[in-house]
């Protein structure tokens, strides 16, 4: 009995051992195909210089300013934060409403000739 406990314990031990040593092989990454977040960064910033060496850069020309004809130029909308404080509501006084910002459009989206004097 006492030769089969030893033997279970070798045993035992070969076996953690050989377990613990394919762990650390499987953990280990191939240095080669491994990347740093920054080398990944410099090839994308690379990238993208190459890839717009062909581009035209666009460029403001008369038609596109204040100079007639106009192109067609979206104003955006005018909105304004509001700030509405707590309060009861009118249809069951139970409920409170807690303060809260909401948002009120002045002028809604028009076209930049839309205000122009013609």
């Amino acid at each position: 009995m006492d030769s089969r406990s030893i033997i279970l314990a070798m045993l035992v031990i070969w076996i953690s051992g050989c377990a613990s040593v394919q762990a650390t092989r499987a953990g280990t990454a191939d240095e080669q195909k491994a990347r740093t977040f920054a080398d990944i960064y410099r090839q994308a910033k690379q990238a993208d210089k190459t890839a717009a060496e062909g581009v035209p850069a666009l460029s403001l020309d008369a038609p596109m300013g204040v100079v007639k004809p106009y192109l067609p130029v979206i104003r955006p909308p005018r909105v304004i934060k509001v700030w509405v404080p707590a309060h009861i509501a009118n249809a069951d006084k139970n409920i409170m409403i807690s303060g809260h910002w909401s948002f009120v459009m002045l002028e809604k989206t028009r076209w930049f000739i839309e205000g122009e004097g013609r």
